[in-house]
């Protein structure tokens, strides 16, 4: 049962019914509804547009900080490519390289690396040298070919993103000789 001490503060600590309690609890509920209705009014209406942008401005951050985290990664794969060539592949040597590689404070081998862009996602995989089955050499220069087609694939998706809203897949623009009707349909 709850106890509380009365509203002065002073004297004997005593139960609540459990009546009482119910009642306050309906109380708090009745509250708490009314003030998330209150909060969903005093939202600004957004539109679908502003939806899209929104989506689109964090797609594009999320490609360029995936973009920053696989450049790291293959200096780092051509680092430890040219370790192997110099000294063999110690794997321990091999894995501290590729745990000292970082982007904005995070290790990136030992992990996955993924982003969304225009309703696709991009990822790849780094693991570190002593989790890689097989010749380490030729999966470092396997690796590098995936970051670079990788790139490729997000640079294409920037450019679908990057189409104007409404726009149905694949249509391209004729710049060239512009239409001001068209222009005008966009923000209807």
């Amino acid at each position: 049962m709850l106890s509380t001490v009365n509203p002065y503060g002073v004297g004997n600590i005593y139960q609540k019914p459990q009546v009482a309690a119910t009642q306050e609890k309906e109380s708090q509920n009745v509250s708490t509804q009314q003030q998330n209705l209150q909060e969903v009014q005093e939202l600004p209406n957004v539109s679908q547009t502003a939806l899209e942008i929104r989506k689109f401005t964090d797609g594009i951050k999320g490609a360029n900080e995936m973009v920053g985290a696989m450049q790291i990664a293959d200096i780092t794969l051509n680092a430890l490519s040219n370790q192997i060539k110099s000294s063999g592949a110690d794997m321990n040597a091999l894995d501290a390289t590729a745990k000292a590689a970082q982007f904005k404070g995070e290790a990136l081998f030992g992990k996955e690396l993924t982003t969304s862009l225009a309703d696709e996602n991009v990822s790849l995989s780094l693991p570190l040298p002593s989790q890689i089955q097989g010749d380490v050499a030729e999966a470092f220069a396997n690796k590098h070919q995936e970051i670079m087609d990788k790139m490729g694939q997000i640079s294409g998706l920037i450019e679908k993103a990057s189409l104007p809203f409404g726009a149905p897949n694949g249509q391209s623009f004729d710049f060239e000789n512009f239409d001001p009707s068209a222009l005008k349909g966009l923000f209807s």
